[in-house]
Protein backbone atom coordinates (compact mmCIF):
# COMPACT_ATOMS: atom_id res chain seq x y z
CA UNK A 1 0.00 0.00 0.00
CA UNK A 2 1.50 3.18 -1.02
CA UNK A 3 2.40 5.84 1.39
CA UNK A 4 1.25 3.98 4.94
CA UNK A 5 4.57 4.17 6.40
CA UNK A 6 4.97 8.05 5.09
CA UNK A 7 1.92 8.75 6.52
CA UNK A 8 1.58 10.14 10.28
CA UNK A 9 -2.25 10.88 11.74
CA UNK A 10 -2.47 13.57 13.71
CA UNK A 11 -5.61 15.17 15.96
CA UNK A 12 -6.14 18.72 16.34
CA UNK A 13 -4.42 20.20 19.58
CA UNK A 14 -5.60 22.43 22.10
CA UNK A 15 -3.86 25.16 23.26
CA UNK A 16 -5.31 25.11 26.79
CA UNK A 17 -4.11 22.05 27.80
CA UNK A 18 -0.68 21.90 28.81
CA UNK A 19 2.05 19.92 27.08
CA UNK A 20 2.62 17.54 30.18
CA UNK A 21 -0.57 16.39 29.76
CA UNK A 22 -0.38 16.11 25.78
CA UNK A 23 2.94 14.19 26.64
CA UNK A 24 1.49 11.68 29.87
CA UNK A 25 -1.62 10.49 27.57
CA UNK A 26 1.23 9.23 25.16
CA UNK A 27 0.96 12.00 22.48
CA UNK A 28 3.87 14.91 21.02
CA UNK A 29 2.56 18.29 20.82
CA UNK A 30 3.73 19.37 17.42
CA UNK A 31 2.88 22.41 15.03
CA UNK A 32 2.50 22.57 11.25
CA UNK A 33 3.45 25.60 9.80
CA UNK A 34 4.29 27.65 6.12
CA UNK A 35 4.11 30.37 4.24
CA UNK A 36 1.02 28.94 2.46
CA UNK A 37 -0.41 28.95 5.71
CA UNK A 38 -2.54 32.54 7.81
CA UNK A 39 -1.72 30.59 11.08
CA UNK A 40 0.49 27.46 12.31
CA UNK A 41 -1.43 24.77 13.02
CA UNK A 42 -1.14 22.97 16.23
CA UNK A 43 -1.06 19.35 16.48
CA UNK A 44 -0.21 16.32 18.67
CA UNK A 45 1.40 13.39 16.84
CA UNK A 46 0.96 9.61 18.96
CA UNK A 47 4.32 8.58 20.32
CA UNK A 48 4.55 5.08 18.97
CA UNK A 49 3.31 6.25 15.46
CA UNK A 50 5.95 8.63 15.07
CA UNK A 51 9.01 6.27 16.88
CA UNK A 52 7.59 3.69 13.82
CA UNK A 53 7.65 6.34 11.25
CA UNK A 54 11.87 7.32 12.42
CA UNK A 55 12.72 3.81 12.49
CA UNK A 56 10.67 3.12 9.11
CA UNK A 57 12.15 6.48 7.37
CA UNK A 58 14.91 8.42 9.68
CA UNK A 59 13.66 11.87 9.68
CA UNK A 60 14.95 13.26 6.76
CA UNK A 61 11.71 12.86 4.43
CA UNK A 62 8.55 14.26 3.35
CA UNK A 63 5.89 12.75 5.34
CA UNK A 64 1.85 12.84 4.65
CA UNK A 65 0.03 14.10 7.98
CA UNK A 66 -3.83 13.22 7.76
CA UNK A 67 -5.53 16.12 10.02
CA UNK A 68 -9.14 15.35 9.82
CA UNK A 69 -9.10 13.34 6.58
CA UNK A 70 -7.01 16.06 5.02
CA UNK A 71 -3.49 14.93 3.83
CA UNK A 72 -0.59 17.39 3.65
CA UNK A 73 3.32 17.15 2.56
CA UNK A 74 5.28 18.27 4.87
CA UNK A 75 9.29 17.79 5.80
CA UNK A 76 10.22 17.66 9.63
CA UNK A 77 12.41 20.71 10.38
CA UNK A 78 12.97 20.08 14.14
CA UNK A 79 12.47 17.42 16.68
CA UNK A 80 13.12 18.48 20.01
CA UNK A 81 14.38 15.39 22.03
CA UNK A 82 14.31 15.27 26.47
CA UNK A 83 18.15 14.11 26.56
CA UNK A 84 17.19 12.71 29.97
CA UNK A 85 14.33 11.15 29.66
CA UNK A 86 15.04 10.20 26.18
CA UNK A 87 11.40 11.40 24.60
CA UNK A 88 10.09 13.62 21.95
CA UNK A 89 9.42 17.08 23.22
CA UNK A 90 7.92 18.76 20.44
CA UNK A 91 7.79 18.42 16.20
CA UNK A 92 7.67 20.85 13.95
CA UNK A 93 6.49 20.36 10.18
CA UNK A 94 6.98 22.61 7.36
CA UNK A 95 4.13 22.33 4.62
CA UNK A 96 5.48 21.95 1.17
Amino acid sequence: IRGIKNMLNALNRDLNEKTKAIRSRGYIPAVIYGNKLDNSIPIEIHKTEFQRYLDANGGDKIVEVNLNGEVRNCKITEVQIDGVKEGFLHINFLLV
